[in-house]
């Protein structure tokens, strides 16, 4: 019988395809520290990132977003909203319907934290030439749709970058 370490992928992996593997460790590394900071459960955390992308969102929209319940979505926000990291707001043209945004002090205190690595990143991208810049941004692009491509073959639903 083989256990799980006795996988190997079919041919030697190229050190950029190791670094891009290090890369999402370090990210799940980072989200473990954020939701730490945020004092956040990993779904709640997930509704976080959905707010902060968005800016603005319906509970039915985070609801299919996060593929909860209607009921389990509100106390989500409610969560959300007792900690001070989001707002119910009254829609613009729909006075029957409420948002949810990110609190002010919430999207500040997360970008503090997180903007410092990415203009470190974009530093680093812009100190190449031209020619490298598109070199760069094909390959992650080609990583983006080969992620996109095999969420997709995966679970239909999830495919979006």
């Amino acid at each position: 019988m083989e256990d799980g370490n006795s996988w190997r992928p079919p041919r030697p992996m190229h050190q950029a395809s190791v670094l891009v593997r290090q890369i999402l460790v370090l990210n799940e590394v980072m989200e473990f520290i954020m939701r730490r900071e945020m004092e956040l459960n990993d779904t709640d955390f997930q509704a976080m990132q959905h707010l902060l992308r968005q800016r603005s969102i319906s509970p039915g929209e985070l609801a299919q977003a996060l593929h909860l319940t209607a009921a389990a979505t509100t106390t989500v926000i409610d969560r959300l909203v007792a900690k001070g990291h989001a707002c119910r707001t009254p829609h613009p043209t729909d006075r029957r319907r409420t948002l949810i945004t990110p609190s002010a002090e919430s999207v500040r205190k997360t970008m503090e934290k997180i903007m410092p690595m990415i203009m470190d990143v974009d530093d680093k991208v812009r100190s190449y030439d031209d020619d490298d810049q598109r070199v760069i941004v094909d390959f992650l692009g080609g990583i983006v749709a080969a992620m996109t491509k095999r969420a997709a073959e995966l679970d239909p639903g999830e495919a979006r970058p």
